[in-house]
């Protein structure tokens, strides 16, 4: 127990397997230290670390005959895994259900993200119990938070602008525009949230499906439109028609009558007063006596 106690090994294991071959093969060839050194291309700085490991000098380890600081050292290595208990719950971790980022497992074991891949990147070379994820597309939505949010935004109120979104979500826009692209590749928000970038158009569509009485030619006077008939003609054409709630047959069918009417009425009128014209000319003018 006295020698457990002065022993100083490194966390890593792969370190503290190296310094007892180092400590072993010093002890068996009694070489000198420059000589050890030499036969694992390492510095004698690092024959010296490797003997304080275990709580003694170079000398001591090559004038004792027994080393039972290293037997101990050998029995631990035996008794754990390969995997480090860190090693072990970032895997486990990182295997869960829930399935958290990089980000969460590094913030809850204390290291970085790129820390957290490096661990379980070599654990997937040492153990085929690591799952490796496929990723959508170069992103994985389901564990994305802003996709999340964004989706339920999409659920909430479709008809938005990319601004809308950003100030909605307080992301910036470039975000809004990265994240919708996997969102409509993947066909989880409808084509038409965050396409318009002016808010004008919106208010136009809704104002439009609100009031049926009302036409596209005088909503677009009422909001400084100059040819609102026609953006929506081009809407339609882009494949966003199902966003205009199409107008009552009834009432499209009488103001076409009234127009109809109206344009019988004035040729009519036009008509009747050129034949009067036309017949007082084409009439022989009477004989004077």
């Amino acid at each position: 127990m006295a020698t457990a106690k002065v022993l100083h090994l490194p966390r890593r294991r792969q370190t503290v397997r190296r310094y007892l071959d180092i400590v072993q093969y010093a002890h068996e060839k009694k070489q000198g230290l420059t000589s050890v050194a030499k036969h694992f291309g390492i510095s004698p700085a690092t024959v010296i670390n490797a003997s304080k490991a275990f709580g003694m000098t170079y000398d001591q380890v090559k004038q004792r005959r027994s080393l039972p600081e290293i037997k101990l050292v050998e029995k631990q290595l035996a008794s754990v895994n390969d995997v480090d208990p860190r090693t072990m719950k970032i895997i486990e971790m990182y295997n869960s259900p829930a399935a958290p980022t990089l980000e969460e497992i590094g913030r809850h074991i204390g290291l970085t993200r790129q820390r957290v891949h490096q661990i379980i990147r070599e654990a997937q070379g040492k153990s085929p119990n690591v799952t490796r994820r496929t990723p959508t597309l170069g992103h994985w939505i389901a564990r994305c938070q802003i996709c999340q949010r964004m989706r339920a935004v999409a659920a909430r109120q479709p008809l938005m602008t990319t601004r809308s979104i950003g100030q909605a979500l307080g992301i910036p826009i470039w975000k809004v525009y990265w994240h919708l692209g996997k969102l409509r590749a993947q066909g989880l928000v409808p084509k038409h949230f965050g396409h318009f970038r002016s808010e004008r158009i919106i208010q136009a569509i809704r104002l439009y499906n609100r009031d049926q009485s009302l036409s596209a030619w005088k909503l677009g006077q009422q909001l400084g439109y100059k040819n609102l008939p026609a953006l929506f003609r081009e809407l339609r054409r882009r494949g966003f028609g199902y966003l205009l709630f199409p107008r009552a047959k009834d009432e499209v069918t009488a103001r076409k009558l009234r127009f109809v009417e109206a344009d019988i009425e004035q040729e009519a009128w036009i008509s009747s007063k050129n034949w009067g014209r036309k017949t007082a000319k084409r009439l022989p003018r009477r004989p004077t006596t």
